[in-house]
């Protein structure tokens, strides 16, 4: 698959017949997932989806600017899904004020655009004032329709509200793949060795969305293996609270030097919520039962 990285000043080679895939692809859904396999089944050039960097929401909101999904993730699952060609696009704000006939006239149709492949409710442009009327002007556009979750269009705000409740098994549903996050290994505090339940300490490559404070079971991925997990995300209470929360994670069969290694977490149950403890042994005992509860649920 390529991957062409751009900006308006300097704009990629025209492909003749690009099929492209639309969208703001925040998670990379059922839904998305279903532009991308169309995009493919419907393209006569090029498959491809367009990504802009970084979404309106992170350039207006700084301050909480987290992500269900960073722009290396969303290409590696166009690449899962057998994308050709994957576009993205450095956006500013300047990008993002451009009139719906702009977007058009200065990023679509300088690429080749032949197909848009769009969601049944796609906008686009400044105050979202394109549609799909504006766009079958120029282009031949198919409109995929919502998959929907009992009775529900699937969306990303729906997804992000899941996993801020901690309800990652719902995420899962909707995203049709567990939530994922990525970093590197780092050195800690070495508490949980202390406690003997040694943990990976994830630096984390983007500013994802944690799910809520508490702990739970998954899959973690150390140079593609996977290995169990019991992944706790928070603040430390009971060691005094940290300023801001981190991503700990115990693997159930793993013996080795994580140090440094890249680590994928993709988080399948909730166990509990994260609470202050009065003393390091009843800690130690509720991770204890933490291991038992989450092995159950991996059996079932």
């Amino acid at each position: 698959m390529d991957i062409i990285r751009f900006d308006l000043s300097s704009l990629p080679e025209k492909e003749e017949g690009l099929a492209l895939a639309l969208g703001n692809f925040d998670g990379v859904h059922r839904g998305h997932e279903r532009l991308f396999i169309e995009s493919r089944l419907n393209a006569k050039g090029p498959s491809a989806a367009l990504f802009l960097e970084p979404s309106y929401f992170a350039l207006t909101h700084p301050e909480d600017n987290a992500v269900l999904t960073s722009i290396e993730d969303k290409i590696r699952y166009a690449r899962l899904l057998g994308l050709e060609k994957v576009y993205v696009l450095s956006a500013d704000k300047a990008l993002y004020g451009l009139a719906p006939e702009e977007f058009i006239e200065k990023v679509l149709i300088p690429l080749g655009t032949r197909t848009v492949l769009v969601g049944e409710d796609f906008a686009f442009g400044k105050g979202a004032e394109g549609g799909l009327e504006l766009l079958r002007k120029h282009f031949e556009v198919i409109e995929v329709p919502f998959v929907l979750e009992e009775g529900k269009k699937i969306s990303s705000r729906d997804i992000r509200e899941c996993v801020k409740d901690g309800d990652v098994e719902k995420a899962f549903r909707l995203l049709g793949h567990p939530y994922e996050i990525e970093g590197k290994v780092v050195r800690g505090f070495h508490r949980g060795t202390g406690l003997g339940f040694p943990t990976l300490n994830l630096d984390l490559s983007a500013p994802y969305l944690l799910p809520k404070h508490g702990v739970y079971g998954g899959i973690a991925y150390l140079g593609s293996l996977p290995y169990k997990a019991l992944i706790n995300v928070g603040v430390s209470p009971t060691f005094g609270s940290l300023p801001k929360p981190r991503v700990e994670v115990h693997l159930l069969e793993y013996e080795g030097d994580a140090y440094g290694k890249l680590c994928y977490l993709d988080f399948l149950f909730f166990v509990r919520e994260e609470k202050k403890f009065a003393s390091i042994d009843e800690l130690s005992k509720q991770i204890q039962n933490d291991l038992v509860q989450a092995k159950k649920q991996f059996e079932e």
